[in-house]
């Protein structure tokens, strides 16, 4: 049974880092050898132009720099409106509280597609198309890092806010001198995962963005232009770069990741 099990894990391995070991190996392509047949695994040297041509591309800083800083901007808006949102739903009794949660909680089965159209013409109207803000808020909202800090935050004993606010504490400094530091776990991967979740989007971005300036790393590798001469190696090369950093980020993180997987807090 072992053996089975070793040699199923193997397999899945060789299926998920395959592509990844192949992206990697066809960086170093020349242009001619992605046209040979039949197809080779491996360059016939090491060759970082494709590197070379990506880094130097007029516009591939920028593209990074606008992914970046949307990243690191719509992700600390959204953390703010969920934690202020879940500690709310949480916190504090009005009226329709359990209403408006169910009702939050059903917006999570909306496929975010069907919404396009409306929130594009949202975003024109406002005249908010090719501008940061446009690009970022579709994701300020959401519902489902609302829900995991609701039930994050329901874990916690309500005594210790009701100590805190005895002994003279508002809820601001509740926040951040308790509630804070007992999230952090649960912060920093809900903030990775909405981070990558940014950096990452493409169809969203594609939409509201017209100008190089303004255009997002995802958006910017299929504009790069060397695909349009068969010249696929300094894109793979621009993928390869771009992965670097998140594995990076994955192994400072690895154990709040770890930790909130096991949990059940992190989803895809």
């Amino acid at each position: 049974m072992k053996k089975i099990s070793y040699i199923l894990l193997i397999l899945m391995m060789v299926i998920v880092l395959f592509p990844f070991l192949y992206a990697l190996s066809a960086s170093f392509f020349s242009a001619s050898e992605f046209l040979t047949y039949p197809a080779k695994l491996f360059p016939s040297k090491l060759n970082f132009s494709n590197f070379i041509k990506v880094l130097n591309h007029k516009y591939f800083t920028r593209y990074i720099i606008n992914s970046l800083y949307t990243g690191l901007l719509g992700t600390f808006l959204r953390l703010a409106i969920s934690f202020s949102a879940a500690f709310a739903f949480t916190h504090y009794r009005f009226k329709y509280r359990e209403a408006l949660f169910s009702f939050l909680v059903l917006t999570l089965f909306i496929p975010s597609d069907l919404l396009l159209v409306e929130n594009y013409i949202t975003i024109q109207r406002l005249h908010l198309l090719d501008t940061y803000i446009g690009i970022i808020s579709t994701g300020l909202f959401g519902a489902s890092q609302i829900f995991i800090l609701r039930q994050f935050m329901k874990t916690i004993p309500q005594d210790i806010h009701e100590s805190a606010l005895l002994d003279g504490a508002s809820d601001y400094k509740y926040i951040l001198l308790i509630l804070l530091p007992l999230s952090k776990a649960m912060l920093v991967t809900l903030a990775l995962q909405s981070f990558v979740n940014i950096f990452n989007s493409y169809l969203w971005p594609l939409l509201v963005t017209n100008t190089p300036k303004m255009r997002t790393i995802q958006v910017g590798i299929t504009m790069l232009g060397f695909s349009e001469s068969l010249n696929y190696g300094p894109t793979i090369a621009a993928i390869i770069l771009l992965f670097i950093p998140f594995a990076l980020l994955f192994v400072i993180f690895k154990k709040s990741i770890m930790k909130a997987l096991e949990k059940g807090y992190l989803y895809s």
